[in-house]
């Protein structure tokens, strides 16, 4: 279950760094020394990240530098998670020595879909919709945004308005309304057996009301639906007894460092997962 996890959780950035190279105008795929990388083209790090790496020491330190390279010659942040793949215990202070700095460590969390999942209580009033047009993405963004700065809302919004959201697509999009009002976002991107449950994120004025848990049970029904046997994720500090009391298992650790053109370190992220 562990390796399944881990499994599921890495070949997901590969779909979606496959994903951004196929829809951004700009973006590219990049591999060096068994390092591949995707390049989205934005000065956002979310969007450009490594996503596959070799076992080796020599050739992953090989690949951190050339990466760092790539990276720093266009001016752009990029970030790398660690605890996806089977790494030399020196990966993060290969990493760190390479000016990335530690953003956060999550749990990977895992749920084997072929059983009923616990009953929870309804929330009156909550309604969930899929993301269907650019109105929808944009209630969306400003949802999962809760203050977030409107340039960083704007530059998601553009993002996403180009890749293939949609029912029945391989990333699907979920607004909760509550009495009408976007509350809540989810989304889920659908694997050849797993779905990756992201973005788990209700406004803070209206937490505490069993939202977040109707929003990822929703999106673990969808990727049931779809014909997933596994439904992964990481989880914030937050969202981690959510996710457990809907039968989540913690399977690894994911730390993900980040590097920046100026040098400074993020400390902490936005929503559940990358």
């Amino acid at each position: 279950m562990i390796d399944l996890t881990r499994a599921a959780l890495d070949a997901d950035q590969a779909d979606f760094a496959a994903m951004l190279a196929a829809s951004l105008p700009g973006a590219s795929l990049h591999e060096d020394v068994g390092v591949a990388w995707v390049d989205s083209g934005l000065p956002d790090g979310t969007f450009n990240f490594v996503y596959r790496a070799p076992s080796g020491a020599d050739a992953l330190a090989a690949g951190a530098a050339r990466v760092r390279e790539h990276f720093e010659r266009r001016g752009v942040a990029f970030h790398w998670c660690v605890g996806l793949r089977d790494e030399p215990a020196g990966l993060a202070g290969m990493l760190t020595g390479r000016g990335l700095g530690l953003a956060e460590v999550e749990p990977g969390m895992g749920l084997v879909l072929d059983t009923p999942l616990p009953s929870g209580d309804e929330v009156s009033g909550l309604t969930i919709r899929p993301v269907t047009d650019g109105q929808l993405l944009w209630q969306w963004m400003r949802t999962w945004g809760c203050g977030a700065p409107d340039q960083v809302i704007e530059l998601w919004y553009r993002v996403y308005s180009a890749l293939p959201y949609g029912p029945g697509g391989p990333l699907r999009m979920f607004v909760g309304f509550l009495d009408g009002e976007p509350v809540s976002t989810v989304f889920l991107r659908v694997g050849a057996d797993a779905g990756a449950v992201h973005y788990v994120v209700t406004r803070p004025e209206f937490r505490g009301r069993g939202i977040g848990r109707a929003m990822t049970e929703f999106a673990v029904r969808e990727a049931r639906a779809a014909g997933c046997r596994l439904a992964v994720l990481s989880a914030s500090d937050y969202g981690v007894r959510i996710y457990q009391r809907l039968g989540f298992r913690e399977r690894c650790q994911v730390a993900t460092y980040l590097w920046f053109p100026d040098g400074r370190n993020r400390t902490g992220g936005e929503g559940d997962a990358t």
